[in-house]
């Protein structure tokens, strides 16, 4: 099975990554999907979630050991990051991912329908290896967030296209003001498009803001973000 690979992915820890992550997973299953969160993020938040330890799963799948998924209600497949313990630290076992281990059969033997990645973080070599694997790329930006860190990762895409790379990328809006509507329009304008969430009323009410054609979807929930990911699929 050719499964799609999709990472949510910024340098910058505390955009939204982990949430964008699991509720877009979850989205996926509840649409007839089958689907494999992987927890690639450094630190990993994702095993929290689903109350599962952090036993460096994602990590060793990658490197090529066939571990057992963890299993939710939902049914969705999920393969934990890595925290290491204290003894871990102190032997000198702690695991690392270097870009050889990166590589797109390791998703693909995964063999469901989607694989949704929380994407790795401080290696640039290793990050970039992930992101070439992708099929889609979303990069989540909140009115907090550093401006180099989106648009380091959106120019490593770039970069990426030009090698040959022929996934897709978007920045991934959290806006609550125009100001942030507008900041995503110019950090986003060599992307793919945009995406932009918000739960702010008065803003979804103002429909001319969302009318440029940068502008690719304007979610007001994640149901709607998976079903878009899935008819990109289908595209695909």
């Amino acid at each position: 099975m050719m499964g799609k690979v999709i990472t949510i992915y910024n340098q910058k820890g505390g955009v939204g990554k982990t949430t964008l992550v699991v509720n877009l997973a979850h989205g996926l299953v509840r649409l007839g999907k089958s689907v494999t969160l992987v927890d690639l993020a450094n630190p990993p938040y994702c095993h929290k979630w689903f109350g599962i330890p952090a036993d460096g799963s994602a990590l060793r799948w990658m490197k090529g050991e066939d571990v057992p998924r963890y299993g939710t209600r939902l049914g969705l497949y999920v393969l934990p990051g890595y925290w290491p313990d204290a003894s871990d630290l102190f032997d000198g076992k702690e695991l690392h991912l270097e870009a050889e281990d990166i590589r797109r059969e390791r998703f693909e033997t995964l063999q469901t329908e989607m694989v949704v990645v929380d994407g790795y973080r401080y290696e640039a070599i290793v990050e970039k290896e992930l992101l070439r694997c992708s099929d889609l790329v979303l990069v989540p930006h909140t009115p907090g967030t550093p401006l180099e860190s989106s648009q380091s990762v959106l120019k490593m895409c770039r970069e990426l296209r030009k090698e040959g790379w022929t996934g897709q990328y978007y920045l991934f809006g959290i806006v609550e003001t125009l100001g942030d509507v507008q900041k995503s329009l110019e950090i986003s304008k060599n992307a793919d498009g945009l995406m932009l969430v918000t739960w702010n009323e008065r803003l979804r009410k103002r429909s001319t803001v969302f009318e440029s054609p940068r502008v690719v979807r304007v979610i007001g929930e994640y149901h709607n973000l998976a079903m878009w990911v899935v008819k990109q699929g289908e595209v695909g």
